[in-house]
Parts: structure tokens; C-alpha cells; sequence
């Protein structure tokens, strides 16, 4: 527990810097945690996104983390609830432009530039510290309205580049699994901003719209969609918002 209680002092500092970025010219910090229900490793990084996400709600500060389950470790007995192939398919991409990294949880990946076990917090914190200072290079708006069981997202890009693509994550917070089997078997585990679907786009018109079903939401108050526009040809991240689905 001495380790949990240390990222509550971890989070304390961020907050020096939370002025300083709301300061700048609309920074931002993608946050993407690949994790799994089956690895006896991930719960820690899972409990640090937790205390980021509810931070950086609080504070209003732009940070956005997403965790991404990857099916890797449902071999073990225990098939994560979450996991998607195409989550697995997403850390892989990476791999091939974060070179000697590999593709292991968790594994936490900031702006699309630095990759490190996912319960660093120093790590964490430093990419912090730098990418909040740092401000966005092209312009993002999006909105969403709800429509009875779905959501429809609109967006406009301002200043994006060939092979520049926009990526879609439904994301809820509050989720919690109890788990039988596998190395994590006996504990119940908690988890915030768990991406439930995931959309990339590939960026051939300044503004359009996109469709989410909310099917597999639990609890619409707890969910958001993060959007975020990526360089393909980098994995670098030019921009980011977030919008709650039940927003005013």
C-alpha cells in the first residue's frame, strides 16, 4: 500500500504545474495505458491512471489517460472482459516507431513519443512536466449530441497534415470486475477511463461527425469520448479534447 499512497504525493505536484498549463496555448497530455485484467503487474498502473483521471477532472486540467486492454494474457484462464484485438494490433503499431521498447504490461505511452513501464510515477510525471508546457500544433473542436441509444460526435481540424488521423475513444470510469482466475484471481479490481470503443478516421475533411453506440456503457454520467489527432507517420499527437457524454 506504501506504493499507492506515494501517487497521492505524485499527484500533489502535478498541481504546480496545472496553472502553468492552462497558461500555455491549449497544452495537452494523451495518456494511453495498455493493461491487462490477467497481469498480477497492471493493478498499480491501473490505480495511477484512477488518481490521474480524477485530478485532472478536478482541476480542469488538460489530461486525458485511456486505457486500452489488451487480449494477450487471456491464455492464462481468465479472459478480460475489456480486451479487444484491435487494442493488442494498437500496441504493436507502436512498437514499430518506439524502437527497443516492445510490447509488455503496462505499458503507458505519453503524446505518442515516450513509453515506460505504466506504474512509473516519476516517468509520469516528468512527461508531465514537459508536455504541459508545450502547446498543441493544429486546433481541435469537437461536440457530441445524444441521441436515444447512441451519441454523434462532430469535429473540425484546423491545420492537420497528409496522413494525419483523428482517433475516437468511448471511454467510462468507474468500472469495476472480480476476478476468478488468472494471476490477479481473488481480487476485484477498479478501473477509470477504460475505452469501451475505439474509432481512427483518417483526416481527408476539416469537419464531419461520427457515429457511437452506447450499448456497452454502463452508466452514461460516467462516460466521455476523448478524440485526439495523431501523425501516422510519427505516432505523434498534435492535439487533444474530451466531452462527456452527459454534458451541459
Amino acid at each position: 500500500m506504501s506504493g499507492y499512497l506515494s501517487i497521492l504525493l505524485v499527484l500533489l505536484s502535478f498541481s504546480t504545474i496545472a496553472s502553468a498549463a492552462q497558461a500555455q496555448d491549449k497544452p495537452f497530455v494523451i495518456v494511453e495505458l495498455f493493461s491487462s485484467e490477467g497481469c498480477s503487474s497492471c493493478p498499480p498502473a491501473d490505480f495511477l491512471v484512477s488518481q490521474l483521471t480524477a485530478w485532472a477532472r478536478q482541476k480542469n486540467v488538460p489530461v486525458y489517460p485511456l486505457v486500452f486492454h489488451v487480449d494477450y494474457w487471456n491464455y492464462l484462464g481468465w479472459r478480460d472482459v475489456f480486451s479487444n484485438v484491435a487494442f493488442t494490433q494498437r500496441q504493436y503499431e507502436y512498437s514499430y516507431f518506439l524502437k527497443g521498447q516492445g510490447v509488455y504490461t503496462p505499458q503507458m505511452i505519453v503524446n505518442g513519443r515516450d513509453a515506460f513501464i505504466g506504474s512509473d510515477q516519476g516517468e509520469l510525471q516528468k512527461d508531465l512536466d514537459r508536455e504541459l508546457l508545450a502547446p498543441a500544433s493544429l486546433v481541435l473542436h469537437i461536440d457530441l449530441t445524444k441521441q436515444s441509444s447512441q451519441i454523434i460526435v462532430h469535429y473540425q481540424v484546423e491545420g492537420y497534415s497528409n496522413g494525419d488521423v483523428i482517433n475516437f475513444a468511448l471511454v467510462e470510469r468507474g468500472l469495476s470486475t472480480k476476478i476468478l482466475a488468472g494471476e490477479n484471481a481473488g481480487l476485484t479490481l477498479h478501473y477509470d477511463n477504460v475505452v469501451k470503443e475505439f474509432q481512427t478516421i483518417p483526416l481527408r475533411e476539416a469537419a464531419s461527425q461520427i457515429t457511437f453506440s452506447l450499448g456497452k456503457i454502463l452508466d452514461t454520467k460516467q462516460a466521455s469520448v476523448i478524440a485526439y489527432v495523431q501523425d501516422m507517420k510519427t505516432m505523434l499527437i498534435k492535439d487533444a479534447k474530451q466531452v462527456d457524454v452527459e454534458h451541459d
